[in-house]
């Protein structure tokens, strides 16, 4: 979308870095002071799973929009959510949660989202 647009939006990033699983628990946990939409969630492999069904789930506040899988992938791979598009409150968070069997991955994560133009911040 053009910023001349009646509706501009400005693709943003922030980033989780190199983020140990931890199995069925929260190991990030990204606060959005203003309406936005995430976009999808990557990932860089840092250490290698132990376990071929080793992820992390993507929630927004406590309901799930995603999931990415990194099994037992190698150190430099790049794995992706795929598209999410869906909306997060202005005071809401993005968390990313260790699968059950995610006990001993390393990964570096980069969140994808769009800020709202229209909405204002909340502190």
């Amino acid at each position: 979308m053009s910023y001349d647009s009646v509706n501009p939006s400005v693709t943003r990033e922030t980033h989780a870095n190199n983020l140990t699983g931890i199995a069925s628990t929260a190991f990030q946990r990204i606060l959005f002071f203003q309406k936005a939409k995430l976009k999808g969630v990557k990932s860089l492999v840092v250490t290698a799973g132990t376990n071929a069904a080793a992820g992390v789930d993507i929630l927004i506040g406590t309901s799930s929009v995603g999931a990415i899988t990194h099994g037992t992938d190698t150190a430099g791979t790049v794995n992706s959510s795929g598209d999410i598009n869906s909306d997060i409150a202005a005071g809401s968070y993005v968390e990313l949660k260790g699968k059950a069997t995610s006990a001993t991955m390393v990964n570096s994560y980069t969140i994808v989202y769009e800020v709202y133009h229209d909405d204002t911040a909340t502190f």
